[in-house]
């Protein structure tokens, strides 16, 4: 009767052994995984084999691992890649354990070397010779580390401040939005077009005067009846002038009876303010509505009180001031806000800014009589952003061909002015002032091969003399006590500090 254990990778010995018990006799296969700790070390495979042994039965590994199989034919036990291959065979070769060889020594024990034989002796004049030997090639080896010590420990730093004249250049550049690239010779950069709309609203104070009518022109007027009754005229009663193109209109004020075939006056005012209301004598001789059948009216005296008021009014000059400032204030606001569409290096001109569409609108009309004027405006604005390091590139570029020869820039400073004018025909120019510390060139390659190994006093005439410096040399040798700078030009830093 065959039995398969399959082990898991987290079974231990224990788990193993009480399996085995349970399968008593027969035959007992063994599967082992790949992760299992089983049968890595001899003292599995003897408790195992002890175990099969005491209950009487067979005992065989299956593992897909050919190094583990081969381990545990070498502890004693069948080893097989398969189950397949562990029923099918009719019996289980217990390999033969092959027997461990002891060490040497003991790892505590310490090899003893072997004595080396006694060497002959040699005559007087052969050891002074040895001796004379030893002691010439120690001096030597002597010599040799002094010279190399006093070639490579020491070690100089030489500090030289050249000498440093400034140099100025003012360079006029054109940023166009066709351009591609940066001409530094020609001065033309590219610049590029960033633009929002902008709302907002004003309102000033009218400054303008018109002649408004003020005043409504009064009279009296005569009715005459021509019924054999009397007729009651009510107040607001219209009459009117014939005469001219547009007739002026007055109303009664207060109700009037006419008796019969008699005559009764009527107060009346004009019906609209103004001078057009002052009439002459005779000249309201109309009544409006059914009373002009039976009723004649004349004026027999002129009607006055109407006249002209100069007001404050809306003038031209008004609508266009408050445009202005409106235009003006939303260009500010456009500048502001249009900075947000900038990338970090570039920088937006005030006079790049231009309108390219606009909606205005007023609350009061031309001439109309009012106190402020309100203007609505919606501008949609652009601008010419420009790269800031291409502009200055122009300029460095004037400075660096001013340096006087030998001469190498340390220092620039540059100042963009803004335009003068707006922008044309998508190019918009202006100025860029540098500034530049041009000090003298200094080689530290020459400086080192020009002073290593001599004395610092001779060092420090040499440069001088050399080199346009703004101050003597600073030469620091290290040990403090050597007179020479280092041989090895590795050795000595030169520091160059305009």
């Amino acid at each position: 009767m065959t039995h398969i254990i399959s082990l898991q990778p987290d079974d231990d010995l224990a788990i193993l052994r009480h399996r085995i018990r349970q399968a008593r006799n027969g035959r007992v296969i063994i599967v082992l995984p790949w992760e299992t700790r089983l049968f890595s070390n001899p003292l599995d495979g003897e408790r195992v084999r002890r175990e099969a042994e005491r209950l009487g039965a067979e005992v065989a590994v299956v593992s897909e691992d050919p190094d583990r199989r081969a381990y545990v034919r070498w502890i004693g036990l069948p080893a097989f890649a398969s189950v397949e291959e562990a029923e099918a065979a009719r019996r289980w070769p217990r390999p033969e354990r092959q027997p461990l060889e002891p060490p040497p020594r003991a790892w505590w024990e310490e090899e003893v070397p072997l004595r080396p034989p006694p060497a002959r002796s040699l005559p007087p004049w052969a050891r002074n010779v040895r001796l004379g030997a030893r002691l010439t090639v120690f001096f030597a080896t002597l010599l040799v580390l002094l010279a190399f010590a006093y070639a490579v420990v020491p070690r100089a730093t030489i500090t030289l401040v050249p000498t440093v004249e400034t140099v100025r250049a003012t360079v006029t550049v054109s940023a166009g939005l066709e351009t591609q690239a940066v001409d530094a010779a020609g001065g033309q950069i590219p610049a590029r077009r960033v633009g929002d709309y902008f709302a907002g609203s004003l309102e000033v104070e009218t400054t303008g005067t018109a002649a408004y009518e003020s005043g409504r022109a009064t009279g009296t007027v005569l009715f005459t009846n021509m019924l054999g009754q009397e007729i009651l005229v009510p107040a607001r009663t219209v009459v009117r002038t014939s005469a001219g193109a547009f007739p002026v209109r007055f109303a009664t004020t207060q109700d009037v009876t006419v008796p019969p075939f008699g005559q009764a006056p009527a107060p009346i005012e004009a019906l609209e303010e103004g001078p057009a209301g002052n009439v002459g004598a005779g000249l309201i001789n109309q009544v409006e509505g059914v009373a002009a059948l039976a009723l004649r009216v004349i004026n027999p005296e002129p009607t006055r009180g109407g006249g002209l008021e100069e007001v404050r009014a809306v003038s031209q000059e008004d609508m266009d001031r408050a445009r202005e400032q409106l235009t003006a204030r939303l260009l500010e606001e456009a500048y502001q806000g249009l900075q947000k569409y900038l990338e970090p290096n570039e920088v937006l001109f005030r006079q790049s800014l231009e309108i390219q569409a606009s909606e205005v609108s007023y609350n009061r009309f031309l001439y109309e009589r009012a106190d402020t004027l309100q203007v609505y405006m919606k501008l949609l604005v652009t601008g010419m952003a420009v790269d800031r390091d291409n502009a200055e590139a122009v300029a460095y570029a004037a400075l660096v061909r001013r340096l006087p020869p030998d001469h190498v820039l340390v220092n620039t400073e540059f100042d963009i002015q803004e335009p003068t004018a707006g922008p044309e025909g998508g190019v918009i120019t202006f100025s860029v002032s540098a500034v530049g510390a041009a000090a003298a060139q200094v080689d530290p390659q020459a400086v080192r091969q020009a002073v290593r190994g001599k004395t610092v006093a001779r060092a420090a005439d040499l440069l001088a003399e050399e080199w346009p410096l703004a101050q003597p040399p600073q030469i620091q040798v290290w040990p403090h006590w050597l007179p020479h700078l280092p041989l090895l030009p590795l050795r000595i830093t030169v520091q160059v500090t305009p």
